[in-house]
Parts: structure tokens; sequence; C-alpha cells
């Protein structure tokens, strides 16, 4: 049997990863660490062999379990992953996500576990895209324009500098945005889509307080990033980043509309200042060339059924008025 370890397992993507695995990889043993156990309800197939209640940033615990399951594998998606935390808190935020990932590739590096890591990490690395530039590709330069995104190619950095100086076998993500079932609501899309299924049960005034709306993004499902990865942790080589993205852009009235046309729902859209970022990205859409020809993965899922299954989620997870 492989193993894999997951790292922030009890969160969105780490639930849809274990699903994934448990349905199309029996050859896998999964585990994983978390600072709270899984409570997932949104996969079909939830189980994993052994789950470990510990911070990241805990060198000496991390280096304790990494050492008793001598992994084959480690998928990398514990992070603070949001931008607007992390101008809320930036130092904490960068420590956070720096520390953790330099205690895992040192414990790696130190043991001389031959391990395959793959770092996860955010399309926010570009920073503002120049409208030549896009789709936006791999070789294009970074220009971090948050706190987040600053941590993440520090990230990236590090990867590099342990793949090429110490021999690590590390890949790295430049993940788009991704949404989906079980997708928290401080999310864009699955904001949108529960305030669209609480209008739908007379729960909410036809009314969305939005921020910019004009913003561009591209946006992927769930299903088709936790493939993505496991394609990249297979396939991917070593040293190397990779866009996953649909490249496809959509804006946050776009995607309304496009609720508003399948439910058949009208809604007042409002715009809120207090929503805004201090700095925003207008328009993003990524290149997914190099992921396609070096795994042979590529989107399987329409942007619609995507959000049908989001609506399905809410539907279920929102008791009715009564």
């Amino acid at each position: 049997m492989k193993k894999i370890l997951i790292t922030g397992i009890s969160g969105f993507v780490g639930g849809h990863f274990v699903d994934y695995i448990n349905k199309n990889h029996s050859d896998f043993e999964i585990y994983g660490i978390s600072r709270g156990k899984p409570a997932w309800d949104f996969v079909d197939n939830p189980g994993f062999h052994k789950f470990y209640k510990a911070d990241l940033k805990d060198l000496l615990k991390i280096e304790t379990i990494i050492k008793e399951i001598e992994p084959d594998y480690i998928l990398h998606l514990a992070a603070q992953s949001s931008v607007a935390e992390s101008w809320n808190t930036p130092v904490e935020s960068f420590m956070n996500n720096m520390n953790a990932f330099l205690n895992i590739i040192e414990t790696v590096r130190h043991n001389e576990l031959n391990t395959r890591i793959l770092s996860v990490g955010s399309s926010e690395q570009y920073g503002i895209i120049p409208e030549e530039d896009l789709p936006v590709s791999e070789d294009v330069q970074q220009r971090p324009g948050n706190p987040y995104a600053v941590a993440r190619v520090s990230q990236e950095n590090l990867a590099g500098v342990y793949a090429k100086g110490y021999g690590l076998d590390i890949c790295c993500t430049r993940s788009f945005n991704h949404c989906g079932p079980g997708q928290k609501d401080n999310f864009v899309v699955s904001s949108l889509v529960k305030q669209f299924v609480m209008i739908a049960k007379g729960l909410q005034e036809p009314v969305l307080h939005i921020g910019n709306g004009a913003v561009i993004r591209d946006f992927l499902d769930v299903h088709d990033v936790v493939e993505a990865y496991f394609s990249l942790l297979s396939k991917g080589k070593s040293g190397e980043a990779y866009n996953i993205c649909s490249g496809v852009g959509r804006s946050i009235v776009d995607i309304i509309e496009m609720l508003s046309g399948i439910y058949g729902i009208d809604v007042e859209i409002r715009q809120e200042a207090s929503r805004l970022r201090p700095a925003d990205n207008p328009r993003i859409i990524g290149s997914n060339k190099k992921i396609c020809r070096d795994t042979g993965w590529k989107p399987k899922i329409s942007f619609e059924e995507t959000l049908r299954s989001v609506y399905d989620y809410w539907d279920s997870h929102i008791i009715d008025d009564v």
C-alpha cells in the first residue's frame, strides 16, 4: 500500500480529495493532520487510515508524526487561505503559512525520506496581470498584491530551493478559484448560491450584497481540482509550478445572472464599500496548458453543473421557514 499524508485534511478540499482517493485508488492508505477532526457533510466516502490532531507550527510533533508514517506522498493543503484575513492579520497569516511548510520540508529533509510533496499555492501569486498576458501562464512574472499572496510566493520559492538545493521531490500548484458542495459561505460562489437558496425558501429578501461585482475570476469545480492534484502527485515534474484552472473567466455579476437564469429568481444587486478589498485584481484567467501537457489532466465539469451541485448542497442544509 502507498501512504499519503494530507495536511489540512479536515477542510473543504481535503474532504473531496479523500473522497476521490477512496473512489478511485484503493491502493492508498490515507493519513491526515489538522487542528480539528474532519466533520464532512459533503462526501460519500470519508474513510481514512489515521488522523492526527496537531498544529503544523509545532515542529517536534510534526516530525514525530511524519517519521511514524514515512509517507510516500504529502499533499500540503493546510494554510490560512483567506486574502481578506491576511489584510487583517498580515504577520500571523504569513508566519502561519511559512512555518507550517518549513516544518514539513525540514522533517522530510532531516530524515532523508523518499517522499513526494505537492505544495498548494494560489493564483493570487500573480497579482495584477496586464491584459496582454492573459490567459496567464506559469512563466509570467509574479507580482503578489496582498499579504497572503506574498506568503504563497515565498512558499513556492522555498520549494524550489529545497528541490534544487537539497534534492527534495517537490511540485507546486498555483490554484485558481475553486468551488463545490461543502465550501464555506465566506467564499464567493458558495455565498451567492446560498443566498439564492435562502431567497427561494423565503428566508431572505431578493437582494444580494456584494463587493466588486465586475472582477473576473477563473473558477474550477473542486472535483476537477482534486483530480489535478492527484495527477501532479503522480506525474508532475519536481521543482515545477502548475496552474490549476479552467481557462475561462467569469465576473461575479455573470455568476449571479447564471443563477437567476437557472432557477428563475430575479434579484437586486447592491455593492457595498465594506466588502471591497484594499487592492484587488480586476481580471485574472489562467492557462492550463502546462498541466494538461505534462499529466494528461483536463477539466471535465461544466460551471453550470458546479452551480447546481452547490445549490443542491445548500438546499439540503438550510431548513425551510416554518
